[in-house]
């Protein structure tokens, strides 16, 4: 019996390739995995980017229809609300371009801004003050009045720097979780 099973042809049980072995090369499947694999990663980067700052524009939008937005810019007349919010675009761009150590350095920059704003607004608030001013009730209004000016531009300088600091902050966070 077995020598009957013997002479039978029974075909091999190898499995052929169905693809020529050029298409079997794994270095090029490899590759060609990568290159799916960093158009999604790019993709998800800037999707993650959009949502994160359109959640963020959104709040300003509130802060704009609450009609908030523009008493900072109203308040300093030293201009560096227009600074720190400049820096902040800057930042913004910086980390759609993942230039992390940028993004940290406008942060901190942020940080310091907004102390030298606070310093400034209250110079600019001692400097108005005068001790020999005749003690009226005009003399009062204009001892109050540079106390307004010096107090918004110290606290809303300080408050725009703090702001961009954390939504720079939280980007960098999020967005640079796998590249830093």
């Amino acid at each position: 019996m077995f020598a009957a099973l013997a002479r039978m042809h029974i075909p091999q049980a190898v499995a052929r390739p169905e693809m020529p072995l050029a298409a079997l090369d794994v270095r090029a499947q490899q590759e060609k995995l990568s290159r799916a694999v960093e158009g999604a990663a790019e993709r998800s980067f800037v999707a993650r980017f959009i949502v994160l700052n359109l959640i963020g524009a959104a709040l300003v939008a509130a802060a704009w229809a609450a009609e908030v937005l523009a008493k900072p810019y109203q308040a300093d007349s030293s201009g560096m609300c227009w600074l720190i919010t400049a820096l902040f675009g800057w930042g913004l761009v910086c980390c759609l371009r993942r230039d992390w150590q940028s993004v940290r350095w406008v942060g901190n920059v942020l940080v310091y801004l907004g102390m030298v704003g606070t310093v400034l607004g209250l110079i600019m608030t001692v400097g108005d003050i005068s001790a020999d001013k005749a003690q009226s009730f005009e003399s009062f209004k204009l001892v109050v009045t540079a106390i307004y000016v010096g107090a918004g531009t110290a606290l809303y300088t300080n408050l725009l720097a703090c702001i961009g600091y954390l939504w720079l902050g939280t980007n960098a966070h999020l967005l640079a979780r796998q590249e830093v």
